[in-house]
């Protein structure tokens, strides 16, 4: 028996979930389903009653879980008892909405847990991100769009909606009043985000649904900031697609005006955690992870 097979027995007793504790163990599903086979084999019991709704523990599976936590503990205070290591640090990369509106509870959890980890956050777009966590200079990401990666590892964490925002005039409160289509919103000054973001890539996306060729789009401004994006369309310099959850409170306060694109399924897209599949993942790296893909 294996501290390895301990702490992946552990995870799926509180995970209830092969697929979320291969992730959080960065093992492929089979390697959980084999490790938990090789335990009971070992112990010549079983750990579980097996059920197509649910994982559910066996008495012994209790007793086993318990000693095993209270062994993984002790490991980890003798490690950081003994430990001459340096301060941990955790290099996060984020796109624009991710930083703004997903991590910060995510930090303010990691953080009450686990306070002596020095965090450095990296913003950047989607792509950017991507590439960050391909390339070793961050250990873990939040992305607005998946993009294909030989070194990475996708998990979608969050489900976010696009509006249309345009300034809080008479003429786009009539438009509102319409029910617009795609079509006839893309004919209005756009404001829109650079290439390689998130943002940008689901605009895309929407606007494709009706063919919408985007080299004919009236754009006026492109730009890399979405705090920029939402100032110059309440002032009346163009609209915007953009995530709900970014303008609802200055819709609130009437600085601008949101269109709902209610017909369009498009509209929806994840928000995912990236990390390298390639790298043997840090504990407190992997104590992130498991906050973010619990949320």
């Amino acid at each position: 028996m294996e501290f390895r097979q301990l702490e992946i027995f552990v995870s799926l007793v509180e995970n209830e979930s092969f697929s979320l504790t291969a992730v959080e163990m960065n093992i492929s599903q089979p390697t959980v389903s084999l490790q938990l086979k090789q335990l009971e084999e070992e112990l010549d019991t079983a750990l579980f009653i097996r059920s197509t709704r649910e994982l559910k523990l066996t008495d012994t599976g209790q007793k086993l879980y318990e000693e095993a936590k209270e062994l993984i503990s002790r490991r980890d205070r003798v490690i950081d008892r003994f430990s001459e290591r340096k301060q941990k640090k955790l290099a996060i990369g984020v796109s624009t909405i991710s930083g703004s509106y997903i991590l910060p509870n995510i930090l303010k959890e990691y953080c009450s847990k686990f306070p002596n980890i020095l965090i450095d956050v990296k913003e950047t777009n989607s792509a950017v991100t991507i590439k960050k966590v391909s390339d070793y200079q961050v250990d873990f990401g939040i992305v607005g769009m998946k993009k294909e990666n030989e070194n990475c590892e996708f998990y979608p964490i969050y489900e976010d909606e696009f509006v249309y925002i345009c300034p809080n005039t008479e003429y786009y409160r009539k438009l509102k009043e319409s029910n617009p289509s795609i079509s006839q919103l893309a004919k209005e000054p756009l404001i829109i985000r650079e290439y390689g973001s998130g943002i940008k890539n689901n605009m895309d996306r929407l606007l494709a649904t009706e063919n919408i060729n985007v080299d004919k789009l009236n754009i006026v401004i492109s730009i890399n900031d979405e705090e920029i994006i939402k100032k110059l369309v309440s002032l009346g310099l163009g609209t915007s697609f953009i995530s709900k959850v970014a303008v609802e409170s200055l819709e609130k306060k009437g600085d601008l005006i949101t269109i709902p694109l209610t017909n369009y399924p498009e509209r929806f897209r994840s928000l995912y955690a990236v990390w390298n599949k390639k790298v043997n993942l840090a504990s407190h790296v992997k104590d992130f992870l498991n906050i973010v893909i619990k949320k």
